[in-house]
């Protein structure tokens, strides 16, 4: 602490008195307590991770169930496999309903015993409700024949 101190003059009368200190000034700006800088860098975070976690559901795939999104639809299909020798195809027939005017349904056949894909085809619907067509499948099909399931559906 700086300091000046009472001095006396040669004629016995005191001299007036001016302190100069580094403490305790009234003057001039505190220093910012860092826990409001912490607290405003956590904060600003989470709600930045908040929002990819919101962003990531969204735009998970839908299925055959509702998904979060501008589209809100439900599905349903059905397949059937005709195999002759090594060569195999699969009927695809199924719907979609919802609340927009065109869907891209992507179905996927797989093998029922192992769960191996064995064909896969998109379908543009656009002005109906129902979807189908026949596509090529890997041959040969298990004892347990050939499952469906919507895997996208944008």
């Amino acid at each position: 602490m700086l300091t000046c101190a009472d001095f006396d003059q040669d004629d016995g009368t005191a001299m007036p008195t001016h302190e100069w200190t580094m403490a305790n000034d009234e003057y001039g700006s505190r220093p910012r307590p860092r826990w409001k800088t912490y607290l405003t860098v956590a904060l600003g975070l989470s709600g930045f991770l908040g929002l990819l976690a919101v962003l990531y559901l969204i735009s998970t795939p839908g299925g055959s169930t509702p998904s979060l999104g501008p589209k809100s639809y439900s599905t349903n299909v059905e397949c059937q496999v005709n195999t002759t020798g090594s060569q195999g195809t699969v009927t695809i027939n199924g719907t979609i309903t919802g609340d927009a005017t065109s869907y891209s349904v992507t179905v996927e056949v797989l093998d029922a015993a192992s769960h191996q894909r064995i064909g896969l085809q998109t379908f543009e619907v656009r002005g109906t409700n129902t979807f189908g067509g026949t596509t090529a499948a890997q041959a040969p099909i298990g004892p347990a024949g050939i499952e469906c399931k919507i895997t996208k559906v944008a």
